[in-house]
């Protein structure tokens, strides 16, 4: 829904609510006041929700994702990894390894292709701003999908990074004080020319 059609819809129920709070106080009925000024309280934390926000559309999962950011924070991930920089023919690279058990990764399985895909890229930019790089716009799938080359399989490719074409590479982690296997990233590729 449009944030601007809901602000008005919004702030038209403020009004309605405020109108009727002076109907109760001019009649004495001071029994429901404090239901209205409740409500009143709720719709006025929901416009200035609207207010601001940055988005132009709402959905309810953006809305839970922006309460759980605010309200139920993540603590902040603590990975081991490496950090190499090197030039090979002309193109240079930045590679993150990152020690077992690494980074979760938010994976799709695609019956049809029979490919992981990733399904959300908030595991993967939690893991880039954890490690000072740009964020990713888009989910993307398995290069493999793609390509059709099973060379490409457990990787995941972005030909539009603002630093040079980023590919992340999976495999499977086992975390021994969880007793959890799960997707994780091992590696972080930056290949600029």
């Amino acid at each position: 829904m449009a944030v601007s059609l809901l602000k008005n819809i919004v702030l038209v129920l403020i009004v309605l609510i405020l109108i009727g709070i002076i109907r109760l106080i001019v009649k004495r009925e001071f029994e429901h006041l404090t239901r209205a000024l409740v409500i009143l309280i709720l719709l006025g934390a929901a416009f200035y929700y609207l207010e601001t926000t940055g988005t132009e559309t709402l959905t309810f999962a953006g809305i839970r994702d922006q309460i759980q950011e605010k309200f139920f924070p993540e603590k902040p991930p603590d990975y081991v990894y490496y950090k190499e920089e090197s030039n090979t023919g002309g193109r240079s690279f930045l590679r993150y390894y990152f020690e077992s058990p690494g980074p979760k990764l938010s994976l799709n399985y695609d019956p049809k292709t029979q490919y992981f895909n990733i399904k959300d890229v908030k595991s993967v930019n939690r893991i880039l701003q954890y490690l000072d790089l740009p964020k990713v716009k888009t989910a993307v799938p398995e290069l493999a999908s793609i390509t059709g080359s099973r060379n490409d399989l457990n990787l995941y490719r972005w030909d539009d990074y603002p630093l040079g074409q980023l590919t992340i590479i999976r495999d499977i982690c086992q975390d021994r004080e969880k007793l959890e296997s799960y997707q994780c990233i091992v590696n972080i590729i930056i290949s600029r020319q």
